[in-house]
């Protein structure tokens, strides 16, 4: 567990950047129940940025907006299929409620392992030394995404989903409490980025103190999940970047 927070420390101490990324991950697995079509995705594209910028900073680093939106893109398509896709599926949420409400509670629960998978690596990426450059000074933000994609994509979400879905299921009310704040802040607005900006900061401070207990518990089930799960985390992204893991490093340093 030490490991797995020191990837995210700063000085002020790991479980303060520990509690951001659980934070951010459940705000962002929060996003497919928002019942606005497009809304939901600026929303999770929203968390999902200022994520990798909290982390950046929190690794004394300063991201342009170009590495910011490279680091922190999803591997999606383009506005034309996501548009039409809302468009469709949204009247028929309506109709078939039940069926939408248990695709979308799993689906919060899936979203919200892979935002901390992904942010727990991007964290790693920006941290990782070994008397060489951090992972995205060598390789560059565009490269590291992909790797982090790929890593996200092959790797066991299991455990994680576990602890997750475990929390969920015991923080329902609160979570669907925490979702209907923020539709009713963000039904007003058109759907451009800087708008979800202004409304989701409106409503923060009130967010937060909701999902407080929902966080607190999550970091408690993620800090029981065994330490190999998330060292094959980092090997396999080392190892899509053409870098050594430690044991590989230690290996080379044998006489």
């Amino acid at each position: 567990m030490a490991d797995r927070r020191g990837l995210v420390k700063t000085e002020d101490g790991g479980g303060q950047q520990q509690h951001v990324l659980v934070t951010h991950a459940v705000l962002t697995g929060l996003t497919p129940l928002i019942p606005v079509p497009l809304v939901d995705d600026l929303v999770k594209s929203y968390f999902r940025k200022r994520l990798v910028r909290s982390l950046a900073a929190s690794a004394g680093r300063a991201l342009s907006d170009e590495e910011a939106n490279a680091l922190a893109s999803e591997p999606e398509g383009g506005c034309l299929s996501g548009c039409v896709g809302a468009v469709l599926v949204y009247p028929l949420k309506a109709v078939f409620r039940k069926i939408f409400y248990f695709l979308e509670w799993k689906h919060a629960v899936d979203l919200t392992s892979r935002t901390y998978h992904f942010g727990y690596l991007v964290g790693h990426a920006l941290r990782r030394r070994e008397g060489a450059p951090s992972l995205l000074d060598a390789h560059g933000a565009r490269a590291v995404n992909e790797a982090i994609e790929a890593v996200c994509r092959e790797a066991p979400i299991k455990p994680l989903e576990s602890a997750v879905g475990g929390t969920f299921r015991k923080s329902k009310g609160v979570l669907s409490a925490a979702a209907a704040l923020l539709s009713k802040s963000l039904r007003r607005q058109p759907p451009q980025p800087e708008r979800v900006a202004e409304a989701i900061e409106s409503i923060e401070p009130e967010e937060a103190r909701k999902l407080q207990p929902v966080v607190t518990r999550l970091q408690s089930s993620i800090a029981s999940i065994p330490e190999s799960h998330f060292r094959s985390l980092r090997d396999q992204l080392e190892a899509r970047l053409g870098q050594p893991t430690p044991e590989q490093t230690g290996r080379n340093r044998l006489p």
